[in-house]
């Protein structure tokens, strides 16, 4: 078929007018459905599987649609999938998204994983009663809201919709909180050990713990700070005037001590704090106050205060009477001691064998009393309190005057003696000096068959000092290793070893004189290491 060009304008003409018909009418659909999805026109638009659907209300229904959305509980309809038709706005700002956003999509989106099976199950059931439970929704922003909802089936122009009531009980959960926290704070109080009473801003006892009410001996809710509890500072009464002044000012009240006078005239003795209470508009409220009963604690301060001055008295009196006999004792010892020589040496090759044995065992138990003299006198000139020292002391100083004491003594054992370098002490150097000198003796004397090894060390501890002094002598069993620093403890007889044995309790009692331990690390026939702390720089 052939067409004159006049005939192909027509045409073309025709179909243009068309495409704009077309183009006028699709937007004009466009809008309307912009309008409904809106909520500008009475109808609900969801897209489905089949394009979208419009349901639109009846006239009737819009005065209630307006009464839905002024309501303060969120409201959806849905369909038996659980596809979102209607959302009104308080459901909206629940979910803190646009209504266009929210209504198309399924419920689903909305709930708690754990929830959405419960949800769905409601879903199903096709109850024509209504439903009710709790769930959890999740906001756009995943924020929970504890909710209760109510489920309703409705038939609206032939389609059977659900419509859904969602009540926030957001707030509900915090109200039955804070019932919970005061129940649960009101029986602590009640039950707390210590005295525990709150007053409110004009001096009233609120509440009370049990151990209030004991320690009043009577019900005192409602009644009066001042007149259940007479308090007493020294001589300076304690009233809430002064309490809740110190609250006012934002400060707690504490004092160190407080008498509680009794009805029968009895005093106890407190220690007591009190603590402002505001409220949300930083208005006083009132104040928290404990009462903390000591008056046993005291007592029981008191009667070891009186031990303690009563032991001070006694151990005074011990080492005077120790000082005063060992240094009285001394004169007569070595006058014996002489005596004992000059008979030796005035009738020698006089006397018969056993006679100048006598005479020899005489001089030396002599001898032996006058070196237990001395050291008894050294022990109990150590046994005063902590040790206080003007000037710090190079113990590396010290180490080598004992060097020089001992030279003739190591020249003879062939010891070989060592040191690390030592730290600067704050203690007395008497004091050091004595510790070196027992605890080297020490290794000359209870040496091996092979020669003395002896060495020195220190290490840092925190704010002291820990020395060793190690030899490879013969050794102490772990079973005398508390033993040796007793008064006179001794593990050998007099026969081999001469010494009081008091060298250790001496060097034991210096070291605990400057807050200091002494131990010892040892077995039979391996050598011994002693260890000692004392304060340094």
């Amino acid at each position: 078929m052939s067409f004159t060009i006049d005939e192909m304008h027509a045409r073309l003409a025709i179909r243009e007018e068309r495409i704009l018909e077309l183009e006028a009418r699709l937007a004009e659909a466009e809008e309307t459905l912009h309008a409904i999805r809106t909520g500008e026109v009475d109808a609900l638009v969801v897209s489905g599987p089949d394009g979208d659907q419009i349901f639109a209300l009846e006239g009737a229904d819009h005065a209630y649609r307006l009464l839905v959305e002024e309501m303060q509980e969120g409201t959806v309809t849905l369909n038996q999938d659980g596809l979102i038709l209607y959302a009104n706005r308080r459901f909206a700002a629940m979910m803190k998204a646009p209504v266009e956003s929210i209504v198309g999509s399924n419920i689903q989106r909305f709930l708690a994983a754990d929830r959405y099976p419960m949800f769905a199950r409601m879903l199903a059931n096709n109850k024509t009663q209504p439903q009710r439970c709790e769930l959890t929704l999740l906001a756009t922003d995943r924020t929970q809201i504890p909710v209760h909802v109510a489920l309703n089936w409705l038939h609206t122009g032939g389609i059977r919709t659900i419509c859904v009531v969602i009540n926030d009980l957001t707030e509900q959960r915090h109200y039955e909180a804070m019932v919970e926290d005061g129940e649960l704070s009101r029986l602590i109080l009640e039950q707390a050990a210590e005295a525990i009473v709150v007053i409110d801003a004009r001096g009233m006892i609120l509440r009370a713990s049990e151990s209030a009410q004991k320690l009043a001996a009577r019900n005192i809710l409602l009644q009066p700070f001042d007149t259940v509890f007479h308090l007493r500072e020294g001589d300076n009464p304690i009233d809430t005037a002064q309490l809740l002044s110190a609250a006012l000012a934002g400060e707690g009240f504490k004092s160190s001590e407080v008498s509680l006078l009794h009805s029968d005239k009895s005093y106890s003795t407190l220690l007591l704090s009190a603590g402002p209470l505001w409220s949300e508009n930083r208005e006083l409220l009132g104040c928290a106050i404990t009462l903390t009963d000591i008056t046993e604690r005291k007592k029981s301060e008191e009667a070891l205060a009186w031990q303690a001055q009563e032991l001070e008295r006694s151990n005074s009196d011990l080492r005077q009477f120790a000082y005063a006999v060992s240094h009285d004792l001394r004169e007569p010892i070595r006058i014996v001691t002489i005596y004992s020589q000059l008979l030796e040496k005035k009738y020698k090759g006089s006397l018969d064998e056993q006679a100048a044995a006598f005479i020899q065992h005489t001089v030396e138990a002599a001898q032996r009393v006058e070196t237990l003299l001395e050291d008894l006198l050294a022990y109990t000139q150590t046994a005063e309190g902590p040790q206080t020292v003007d000037s710090p002391v190079d113990a590396n100083v010290c180490w080598a005057k004992i060097l020089g004491l001992f030279e003739a003594a190591i020249a003879e054992s062939g010891a070989i003696v060592t040191s690390d370098p030592l730290p600067v002490l704050r203690v007395t150097e008497v004091h050091i000096q004595q510790l070196l000198q027992n605890l080297v003796g020490n290794s000359l004397k209870y040496r091996s068959q092979a020669p003395p090894r002896i060495h020195i060390s220190a290490e840092r501890e925190r704010d002291m000092w820990k020395l060793s002094v190690a030899d490879n002598g013969i050794g102490i069993d772990e079973q005398y290793h508390k033993q040796v620093f007793g008064l006179f403890k001794r593990l050998h007889g007099s026969g081999k070893y001469a010494g009081s044995g008091m060298g250790l309790a001496i060097c034991h009692k210096i070291v605990e004189r400057y807050g200091g331990r002494m131990w010892i690390e040892s077995e039979a026939g391996k050598g011994s290491k002693f260890f000692f702390t004392l304060p340094g720089e």
